[in-house]
């Protein structure tokens, strides 16, 4: 039987492809700061673990955890993060400081920490970015899309050095799914909305563009078959992408001055 660590797999897209895989016989560790969330899991073939990425105690913690079952793993999967939105004037430093410590350092954390675990079977790691990692800044984005792009160029530099001991090393670039990250920014939106006090108005025109994402989110069975892929491939991508926003896309690539203008005329506030 394979083993496979997870990150963020009490819930959301870790959870479904912890399910995923634990139906195709592999088993998984769930690991996770949501305890009561881990307490619900029931799959015989998945074992919670509680760890606090952003605690070097707790990761250290959760490796003997694992080590009482198994002493190697066949994969590490980086799905656990955290989404933030707000202007990058307007917040204080805790804020970004938060976001880059769970979602790029915890994720550093966790592959120096299972490290020795994943290169006694010749695993695989599995970072788990985001189509916000290439993709231009968007206003009020700024953070999430900062950690994602740290993320795209860590795990680059990763994989250049672990393809020396045969260790692959391997991107997932999701869109839009269905998740509980997902559902919580409408929350978050309306949070900024009100404690703003430069862009009130400029906000109130953004609902519709988030709305329009809602829309195109997808099953996340369709990333946790992305993830297997990755994970049972022979020869596996270096980057496997799913759902993506092509009009963001499209965008991205046009010259910065072009986006600019763009996002003052979906804003209405050309002057």
């Amino acid at each position: 039987m394979k083993n496979v660590l997870i990150t963020g797999g009490a819930g959301g897209l870790g959870l479904a492809t912890a399910e995923y895989l634990a139906q195709r016989g592999w088993h998984v560790f769930a690991a996770d700061y949501n305890k009561d969330a881990l307490s619900k899991i029931s799959h015989q073939r998945i074992t919670p673990i509680y760890v606090d990425i952003s605690s070097d105690t707790s990761v250290a913690q959760a490796v003997d955890e694992v080590k009482h079952l198994t002493d190697s793993l066949d994969g590490v999967v980086n799905f656990a993060g955290i989404l933030a939105m707000g202007s990058v004037i307007e917040n204080d430093t805790e804020m970004m400081r938060r976001i880059l410590d769970i979602n790029l350092l915890g994720m550093y954390r966790i592959n120096r920490a299972f490290f020795d675990m994943i290169r006694m079977d010749k695993g695989r790691i599995i970072n788990v970015s985001s189509e916000y990692g290439v993709l231009g800044a968007v206003p009020f984005h700024g953070f999430y899309t900062v950690s994602k792009h740290a993320v795209e160029v860590y795990s680059d530099a990763l994989r250049r050095e672990l393809m020396f001991l045969g260790i692959p090393v391997i991107k997932i670039r999701p869109g839009a799914f269905r998740s509980n990250m997902q559902g919580s920014t409408e929350i978050m939106f309306n949070k900024l909305l009100v404690t703003t006090s430069l862009y009130k108005s400029i906000l109130s025109k953004m609902h519709t563009m988030m709305e329009s994402k809602t829309a195109i989110a997808k099953d996340p069975v369709i990333l946790a078959h992305k993830v297997y892929k990755a994970l049972v491939s022979e020869h596996p991508r270096l980057v496997y992408s799913a759902n993506h926003n092509i009009s963001q896309k499209l965008i991205s690539h046009l010259p910065a001055r072009v986006q600019d203008l763009i996002y003052k005329l979906v804003f209405n506030i050309i002057r």
